[in-house]
């Protein structure tokens, strides 16, 4: 077998362990034989529910830490005690857990949306898979679908695309809201982090009315803290951060490029078309970056660029790239292209 065959074959069975079997042949040539693929041995919800359980604790664990879990590790290390760890664990126990289901909710409700549509179009996909990340503020990467899009037609991929962050959007807003009015921030001694907000996050925070438990108008994010379209980890609450970066890995995923959720989009909306634009997209990714690295000294996204060529800046084709639209998807397509705008600050995190 060639190299390219045996490339194939391993990516192949790395998504059996998902679930999801391809059902492709590999051949030389026409007189070698087929190469059957194994079908996978253990159950396709195993290896996604332990990886779930795997991020529950991880996003816990960064609300525990008031999502500065790395700072408050160097200091248990620097003083030679897990004092503080302690503390924080039974002080910020229920924030913490509370902060994971949230995102848990919006996170799965963005990756249902593209699982449901795969089913309701009869195209094999794998469950959601979330993916922990202990030592980051929100405690994951985020979550992913695997799917065979080869076998879907160009309408079908706008679907399954524009699914997901719409989903996520119908939860993320109202956990918003929720924390914009009545969130409680954990407690905390670390280092101070400054969260930039997007703005949908400011908009809520101009047009809700912002009360505490008891009733008394107070000034969570409407006030000072918004003034400089950014809120710290020690004013931040579950509910407000878990918004946050649904809306962040929202605003990224429906960025026109590749085979993101905004790629999938412009695909559905331009076709072939949609390479041009693409292009265009990720240069301006590249200028953001290096605008960010020289005025801040943060190169945000730079993995998230390092990562995209590997799949490819322009969408692959699909089944059939001449199916129609129709004038619905194509003002809701459109419309969408404004969510990066809306769900991702100029500058996400300040450390302070």
């Amino acid at each position: 077998m060639s190299n390219q065959g045996k490339l194939a074959d391993g990516a192949e069975r790395t998504l059996a362990v998902f679930g999801l079997n391809l059902d492709r042949v590999h051949q030389e040539d026409a007189a070698q034989p087929t190469i059957p693929i194994r079908k996978p041995t253990r159950p396709k919800w195993l290896v996604p529910t332990l990886l779930l359980f795997a991020t529950l604790l991880s996003m816990t664990w960064a609300g525990i830490t008031a999502w500065s879990p790395v700072y408050l590790m160097e200091e248990a290390q620097q003083r030679g005690s897990l004092f503080e760890v302690r503390r924080h664990v039974l002080a910020n126990w229920f924030p913490g857990l509370l902060f994971s289901v949230s995102l848990t909710i919006i996170l799965g409700a963005h990756e249902l949306g593209h699982y449901f549509v795969t089913r309701w179009y009869r195209i094999q996909s794998s469950l959601p898979i979330f993916i922990p990340f202990p030592i980051s503020p929100a405690g994951t990467c985020g979550a992913v679908i695997l799917m065979d899009g080869l076998k879907a037609d160009r309408k079908q991929i706008f679907d399954i695309g524009l699914a997901g962050p719409l989903a996520g959007l119908v939860f993320a807003i109202p956990i918003a809201a929720l924390g914009l009015m009545y969130g409680e921030p954990p407690e905390t001694r670390g280092k101070s982090i400054q969260f930039g907000q997007p703005l949908v996050i400011q908009w809520l925070s101009a047009a809700l009315p912002l009360t505490d438990p008891a009733g008394e108008e107070v000034d969570i994010a409407g006030g000072t803290m918004l003034k400089s379209n950014s809120i710290s980890n020690e004013s931040m609450n579950p509910l407000l951060m878990a918004a946050w970066v649904g809306f962040l890995v929202t605003g990224l995923n429906m960025v026109p490029i590749s085979q993101l959720d905004g790629g999938h989009v412009i695909f559905g909306l331009l076709g072939r078309g949609s390479r041009p634009l693409a292009w265009f997209a990720y240069l301006a990714c590249i200028g953001y970056v290096i605008y960010t690295s020289y005025t801040y000294g943060q190169p945000e996204f730079i993995i998230m660029l390092l990562l995209i060529p590997l799949m490819g800046i322009t969408h692959p084709p699909s089944r059939d790239d001449d199916v129609p639209l129709g004038t619905a998807r194509i003002i809701i397509g459109a419309l969408s292209l404004a969510i990066p705008f809306l769900c991702i600050p100029l500058r996400p995190i300040i450390v302070m």
